[in-house]
């Protein structure tokens, strides 16, 4: 699928008129949701119709600047406002009661990563979207990347047998706006959860599903956070359903610098991502074959996917559902079982 796809759509879902906007709502303001705002607004065929925060001034701000009706409470936006679909960009310990207002209202929507911390209440929602046959999309932008894409080609043929990567992080920032629920285990799942989990997914993208996960963690080296409950650094190790096995490394407490990786090792080629922005170099037979840069604007094509969805009802375009985007959550929850127990953990 190639970016330049999603730059243009007409609007039939539905019966709509092409002149027709879609109307989108959002709930949670704060800096993920903001990387989204920042895009969707240069959509000319969007409309930003409504914000809900339970921070009175960011959300007030945000509607200010982006036009649309600004709420504290998700019941009264959704009672308020009419829209096509509704953006749900909240902390992993916080999801469930906008998603179950949108199922509520046959309301297609956009959940960003991970989709939840609760396995029991993202069971049910899981099978409530697939019960009304939601059209849903979660925010694994990573997938829709260039390099990823050629990667999944190349491993269609040869599959990888080893794969390794992870985020090497520092330490919170105390004045972080997410320092409340960020360094609380049980409200973030911690690093792997939160913020490996785009890795975990690439690698189920990539090489298929996982059938067991063993976990280990390191703690006592970040003592002086306030709340501080999450691991310093975590690895996980996984066998794939194909055979292969994968290793996830998590820290967050490496202030000396550290990053993002992933390399995958098949029969006849070698793949290394590096970077947030997952660049990709190829290598085969030894010698690097070709190199493949990352977007920068990676938000903007993933929001570009999920409005041409909204717009035709063809799914395509959408890379990771919610079923889809629940499965790569439910790992990364089974290895925090992993790591709490000291025993494997089978993926059912």
């Amino acid at each position: 699928m190639g970016n330049e796809q999603l730059e243009t759509g007409t609007i039939l879902h539905e019966g709509r008129s092409s002149m027709a906007k879609i109307r989108l709502g959002f709930i949670g303001c704060g800096g993920v949701a903001q990387q989204h705002f920042t895009g969707i607004a240069t959509f000319e065929d969007v409309e930003m119709v409504a914000f809900s925060d339970l921070n009175a001034e960011l959300v007030n701000r945000t509607a200010a600047q982006y036009g649309g009706q600004p709420f504290t409470r998700l019941e009264e936006m959704f009672s308020a406002v009419e829209m096509d679909a509704v953006y749900i960009i909240l902390p992993p310990f916080a999801h469930g009661p906008a998603e179950f207002a949108a199922l509520e209202r046959r309301l297609p929507f956009f959940v960003e990563k991970p989709v939840g911390s609760d396995l029991g209440v993202l069971r049910e929602i899981a099978a409530e979207v697939e019960k009304a046959d939601l059209l849903t999309s979660v925010g694994y932008m990573t997938r829709y990347r260039q390099s990823v894409q050629t990667a999944r080609a190349i491993l269609r043929d040869d599959p990888a047998a080893l794969v390794y990567g992870g985020w090497i992080g520092s330490t919170p920032r105390m004045n972080a706006p997410i320092h409340q629920w960020w360094v609380a285990k049980e409200k973030s799942g911690g690093q792997l959860v939160e913020q490996t989990t785009h890795t975990v997914d690439l690698v189920r993208y990539l090489c298929g599903e996982a059938v067991e996960v063993y976990a280990v963690t390191a703690h006592g080296f970040v003592s002086d956070i306030p709340g501080y409950t999450i691991d310093d650094a975590s690895l996980a190790v996984v066998r794939l359903a194909n055979g292969g096995i994968a290793t996830f490394y998590s820290a967050c407490c490496a202030d000396g610098g550290g990053g993002v990786n992933l390399n995958l090792y098949a029969r006849r080629h070698t793949l290394q991502f590096t970077g947030w922005e997952h660049s990709l170099r190829i290598l085969e037979d030894g010698q690097v074959r070709c190199e493949v840069k990352g977007e920068p604007d990676i938000f903007r094509i993933e929001d570009r996917a999920f409005v041409a969805a909204l717009q035709t009802g063809d799914r395509s375009t959408i890379l990771c559902s919610y079923a889809d985007g629940f499965r790569t959550t439910r790992l990364t929850l089974a290895a925090n079982e992993a790591m709490a127990t000291g025993r494997p953990v089978a993926l059912t």
